[in-house]
């Protein structure tokens, strides 16, 4: 009777089994499917074993890539690396066409949240009530939501951690309580995407959403189809400016969880510490996911490796569901592509060009109406190249500036550290948007000859 039973109940625990480890399917809608409090079997946390072993063959991968002099295929509509301070661009994919954001759009909303904050114009601790559309959205069980109490009043600081958590109708609640109204905000977020650089975005909701699917919320007379279009591109340099301006964010997008209001919500960036997609030799620590049925799967991170930190993106990548951790899939190819591709060669502060290039560039301006006819020049603020293994730094199309500027030469009378003039480093790009061009500064005073010096240099022009 026993040996009987056996077999059948083993043949159901391996049924039971499948059952659950089975991926979970859901609607790519923006915010369809269960809610981001859940953690997934797609979810779930990698044992350090496993995580440690899968980053070893990708390494193995991108070797193999860069051996060969192959490119980087990603399965993607469009992908962008860059570094966070300069904008040197070290991958490009398709960077420049508009594509549907999805809840990447709320990096966005944070931005203009910060700077509204910085400014003094609204405060972390100012109240925004709940009214009827807001809290209609917040239980609609079709969007990633955290239920909003009718009538109740949150903090700026609550629905700004909602937010980057993902939560529609709280992302939305934000809009309204830093413009007044969820109409105003867009507006707002139109106007300061363009004062960053941004301008051909499309822009209509807070938080992703189609300009249909927040109903009263949205714009009246505006195709309910409408929704929120940027660039990799776009995306990529707003990273650059929330970073730059408000880097404190990276406290919030890197915690796994946070309250609201006694609820729990998991971020749903998988690559952080302890996530499933975590890197072990890449630290992800932000930025913002973003799915939907036009946008298909998004990301927007930013990881550090030696200290020295990149922005990616990736947009339009084919996705089963929520669940599928296809971007971060991507998101892992790109970042350890990058880190293996380039080295990080630091300028400093005050070092010489001809030290930095080893001699490769003189590094040197002419001087017009001065004691010397030339002057050294150094980099003005310690910054980074990023050069492929076999590239050798060069500094070239050496250009004065500023008010000391004469053409190609620069006129004496400048001290030691004045930014007298810019340079280019040699087969480097940079974003559209961004400045290609290094500051350079004397290395000495320039001093202008005195009136005996003056007087010699005029009797010897005439002969």
């Amino acid at each position: 009777m026993q040996s009987k039973l056996v077999p059948k109940l083993s043949i159901a625990l391996i049924a039971l089994v499948i059952f659950i480890t089975m991926p979970l399917t859901a609607s790519a809608q923006t915010t369809k499917a269960t809610k981001a409090t859940t953690t997934t079997t797609a979810d779930s946390n990698t044992s350090k074993a496993v995580a440690i072993e899968r980053s070893k063959e990708l390494g193995q991968q991108v070797d193999k890539l860069l051996s060969n002099n192959q490119p980087l295929t990603l399965t993607a509509k469009s992908a962008i690396a860059i570094d966070y301070q300069t904008g040197q661009v070290l991958y490009a994919k398709n960077i420049n066409e508009s594509l549907p954001t999805a809840s990447m759009s709320k990096l966005l909303t944070l931005y203009v949240t910060l700077k509204y904050i910085k400014e003094g114009k609204i405060h972390w601790d100012d109240k925004v009530k709940i009214n009827k559309a807001l809290h209609n959205l917040s239980v609609n069980r079709n969007y990633a939501n955290v239920k909003l109490r009718l009538g109740h009043s949150y903090t700026i600081r609550q629905l700004y951690q909602t937010a980057i958590y993902s939560e529609n109708a709280a992302t939305m609640a934000l809009g309204y309580g830093v413009a007044g109204s969820t109409q105003k905000f867009a507006l707002l977020m139109r106007k300061e995407a363009k004062k960053i650089g941004i301008t051909d975005a499309k822009i209509y909701t807070a938080c992703g959403l189609t300009n249909g699917e927040v109903g009263s919320l949205g714009f009246k007379g505006v195709s309910a189809d409408a929704e929120n279009k940027l660039s990799a591109r776009d995306m990529a340099l707003l990273a650059m400016k929330i970073l730059k301006y408000y880097p404190d964010i990276l406290k919030t997008t890197s915690a796994n969880t946070t309250k609201f209001d006694g609820q729990t919500m998991l971020n749903w960036n998988w690559m952080i510490k302890g996530r499933s997609q975590e890197l072990p030799d890449i630290k992800v620590d932000g930025l913002k996911t973003g799915t939907s049925d036009t946008a298909k799967a998004c990301f927007t991170g930013t990881a550090v490796k030696n200290g020295h930190r990149i922005i990616t993106v990736v947009m339009g990548v084919p996705n089963a569901g929520q669940y599928d951790p296809a971007r971060f899939i991507q998101t892992r190819k790109l970042m350890k592509y990058v880190y293996a591709k380039y080295h990080y060669v630091k300028l400093s502060h005050g070092q010489t060009v001809k030290d930095a290039t080893n001699g490769r560039s003189t590094g040197k301006i002419n001087v017009e109406n001065g004691k010397d006819d030339s002057v050294d020049l150094a980099v003005s603020t310690t910054q980074g190249v990023w050069l492929t293994k076999k590239q050798k730094l060069n500094i070239k199309d050496i250009k004065s500036t500023g008010k000391y500027a004469d053409g190609s030469s620069v006129d004496a009378g400048f001290d030691k550290g004045d930014k007298i003039a810019t340079a280019k480093v040699s087969n480097v790009k940079y974003m559209k948007g961004v400045s290609n061009r290094i500051d350079l500064i004397a290395n000495h005073d320039g001093y202008k000859p005195n009136i005996f010096g003056r007087a010699w240099r005029w009797i010897a022009s005439l002969f």
